[in-house]
């Protein structure tokens, strides 16, 4: 999730919005543009690919795209389906499409691009430009005639994708160095806040919920201030609560509460319904109980298999991907009640039941039940919890993204995303339940992370495991700072259930996960989505100091 983008020009980290301007681009395209044209020869993002590349000395330009994002619809609509722009890639590219929720690893990397991200590659795999957000046909030309005539893009008007060399610490951060860590980061967050609309930052508004749950924290300790602010802010995120199914749009795509942009991610309504039901716990105002359960309710009803798992993403827009039945923006259709919707039609619902999604709906409901008490809510998280270990848990104990397709073997990258996310959800189950049975699968999660993620001498844990056929930038693996942040998380929960003998390697891994994400330049980067690493920060302390530290 860096800094902040818009859905209206790209949809960023988990699709949590930023603070940008909307460029002229974006505001000539209309909701109607958005409608599916006929299918484009898009090839696989793969090694296969850059061989072709190779062979037919061709560039390979890549269109990162989420299959609930508006404007990235629009752009293969529109820009995509120019016939200028075809005859160019036609010519001298390889174009490849994908769905970054398939693909943590391209997901981490482009997330600051926003969603469409397009990016450009030489046939060895070494990016050449990466654009954030929607392209017209007029830029995307632009962009692709430099590199037929130069062999480099123009200089990309989005975040470097250049890594930060800095000096590897090869020391614990020491109890004194996170404390004052912790102070300055609460206090830079807190600068962000918007007193008149709630929330943090003050141009798209979003339903922050790891910022939410830091300040509930803090409210549960007896923060005043904390509790004032974060009901305020569950208050005005409250309009984005669908009046009809429940469940929460994604952002407002303005400096207020009142522009919905209608997709609705798994990655909002878990976070959400932790925060309704922790703020309904520490007031028993039953207002935030409701929310909880409308939210839960939706998810019950359209996010959920019947085997238990938990689903992805839903559409913005209606027949975004189906060009036989006439598309509805998601402004039109949301404005409609039931009977009219359902008339319709659904918007596209994502039924991947991938490893992160799945683990973050999982705690979501052991909040619910702590709460509620109500047995059928904790019986849907173990009944999720059951479906994925037997359809994602490979022989070293790690969790793939998607469901393992036996009869269609391949090999299988897994990441850390899924991972850290699951086995958080699984120390959460066993805390609720006493369970021990979470608890090794949960440890087992935790060793296989040890093994086959941990990263070089400067700490924390890749992105990924190591892909034989990675081309490019890709072979070069990273140490993504939130899914590090949600590692550690899970981590301080494992230390604290397991006897002192056998939790020493684990306080280890925490110390090493902090101070290879605890610098400077990675917190100032995360802006107003820092809330995840404070929590990780109050949540480590008793549980920090590996044997090296001894």
């Amino acid at each position: 999730m860096s800094s902040l983008l818009v859905c209206v020009v790209g949809c960023a980290r988990t699709g949590v919005p930023e603070v940008r301007a909307v460029p002229k681009a974006a505001k000539a395209a209309t909701r109607e543009e958005g409608a599916p044209g006929e299918e484009l020869p898009w090839a696989q993002f793969s090694a296969e690919t850059f061989a072709r590349a190779k062979a037919e000395r061709k560039y390979v330009v890549m269109d990162g795209s989420a299959e609930w994002c508006h404007w990235c619809h629009v752009m293969e609509a529109t820009t995509y389906h120019d016939a200028g722009i075809r005859r160019l890639l036609d010519a001298h590219f390889i174009a490849v499409k994908v769905d970054v929720d398939a693909r943590p690893d391209l997901q981490e990397r482009y997330a600051d691009y926003g969603w469409p991200a397009t990016v450009v590659f030489s046939p060895e795999g070494e990016e050449l430009g990466a654009y954030r957000g929607y392209l017209d046909s007029d830029e995307f030309a632009e962009i692709l005639n430099t590199v037929v005539a130069s062999g480099v893009a123009q200089k990309a008007a989005s975040p470097s994708a250049v890594e930060t060399k800095r000096p590897i610490e090869r020391q614990p951060l020491s109890e004194e160095r996170l404390v004052a860590i912790q102070q300055r980061t609460d206090l830079a967050l807190d600068e962000l806040w918007d007193v008149e609309q709630g929330g943090w930052g003050r141009t798209q508004k979003a339903p922050l919920g790891w910022d939410n749950a830091w300040l509930l924290t803090k409210a549960a300790h007896g923060d005043a201030s904390a509790k004032k602010k974060v009901l305020f802010a569950l208050d005005q995120q409250a309009k984005l609560i669908d009046p009809v199914w429940g469940g929460i749009y994604q952002y407002s795509a303005a400096a207020d509460w009142d522009h919905a942009h209608f997709e609705k991610l798994m990655t909002f309504q878990a976070p959400a319904i932790d925060n309704y039901a922790t703020a309904y716990g520490l007031t028993r105002d039953p207002k935030y109980l409701t929310r909880a359960r409308a939210m839960l309710g939706y998810v019950d009803r359209f996010m959920k298999g019947p085997e238990g798992g938990f689903f992805t993403t839903q559409d913005a827009d209606l027949n975004a991907h189906d060009r036989d039945k006439p598309f509805m923006n998601g402004h039109d259709y949301y404005a409609l009640g039931e009977k009219e919707r359902l008339a319709r039609g659904l918007p596209r619902i994502d039924n991947h039941e991938y490893g992160r999604e799945n683990g973050l709906a999982i705690a979501a409901y052991c909040t619910m039940f702590e709460i509620t008490k109500d047995a059928n809510v904790l019986a849907s998280a173990e009944k999720a919890a059951r479906r994925v270990l037997e359809t994602h848990r490979v022989p070293s104990g790690g969790i793939t993204h998607d469901r393992i397709d036996e009869s269609a073997p391949t090999k299988k990258i897994l990441y850390l995303s899924d991972n850290a996310s699951f086995g958080f959800a699984l120390m959460r189950l066993y805390e609720v339940t006493k369970n021990a049975d979470f608890l090794v699968r949960a440890r087992a999660i935790a060793d296989f992370m040890q093994t086959e993620l941990a990263g070089d001498e400067g700490g924390g844990f890749f992105a990924n495991t190591k892909d034989p056929d990675a081309a490019g930038i890709l072979v070069r693996r990273r140490v993504p700072f939130e899914e590090n942040v949600m590692a550690t998380r899970m981590l301080a929960r494992l230390v604290r259930a397991l006897p002192a003998s056998e939790a020493m390697p684990y306080r280890a891994m925490i110390d090493r996960t902090l101070r290879a994400i605890s610098t400077p330049e990675q917190i100032a980067d995360r802006g107003r989505m820092i809330g995840d690493y404070l929590l990780a920060l109050e949540e480590t302390k008793g549980v920090r100091g590996g044997p090296q530290a001894l």
